[in-house]
């Protein structure tokens, strides 16, 4: 069984981590036959334009003012930033740039207000304060525990990020049945061949 594609058909995944979930698997790079199904892995935020619908289709950008349109500089920003959070997903030291080559900064400000509770503001840039919601999912994710569950799937034609609601937290594959099942023939494989 394939892994489910939308956060949305995740069981068990809190709402907090569904658009870290959705935003890092826009890039699927799973490249496998799976049930008789070549999968393909593909860039969903391939052009400004797909980074702008799919901010919209997340609620994280809404009107259709000049100012709401996403550009290459946009583009290039939500790029950067879905490569940190799967390098930070992956925890390869390599990847995640330990000299902090791999990190992406935002600079934003929270607002609290009496009655009114947290805003969050980023500039006076609709679709980059749509980015820093991303941000601020992320450091929620770390605040409250849930961090912890969100992987990436070891597999190199996989690599798909999936949240781990086991009891013990301890799941290494997306799926057990798929990429489970092929890394530990893989490895037979290659212990017979030896």
């Amino acid at each position: 069984m394939l892994p489910p594609t939308r956060a949305e058909d995740v069981e068990g995944l809190p709402a907090g981590i569904a658009l870290l979930h959705h935003f890092a698997n826009t890039e699927d790079r799973r490249g496998f036959v799976a049930h008789g199904r070549r999968l393909t892995g593909h860039d969903a935020l391939a052009t400004p334009g797909d980074l702008e619908r799919w901010l919209r289709e997340h609620d994280l950008l809404v009107g259709d003012a000049p100012d709401t349109k996403a550009h290459q500089g946009h583009l290039t920003r939500a790029r950067e930033l879905r490569t940190t959070l799967r390098a930070a997903l992956r925890q390869d030291a390599e990847d995640a740039g330990q000299s902090g080559d791999g990190a992406v900064g935002y600079s934003f400000h929270v607002t609290l207000t009496a009655g009114h509770g947290a805003h969050l503001t980023v500039a006076a840039d609709p679709v980059d304060t749509a980015l820093a919601h991303i941000v601020m999912s992320a450091l929620t994710a770390t605040v409250n525990g849930t961090w912890h569950r969100l992987r990436m799937c070891p597999a190199p034609d996989c690599q798909w990020v999936f949240y781990d609601n086991s009891r013990p937290g301890r799941a290494k594959w997306c799926s057990p049945q798929l990429c489970g099942n092929r890394a530990k023939t893989q490895a037979y494989r290659r212990r017979r061949s030896t």
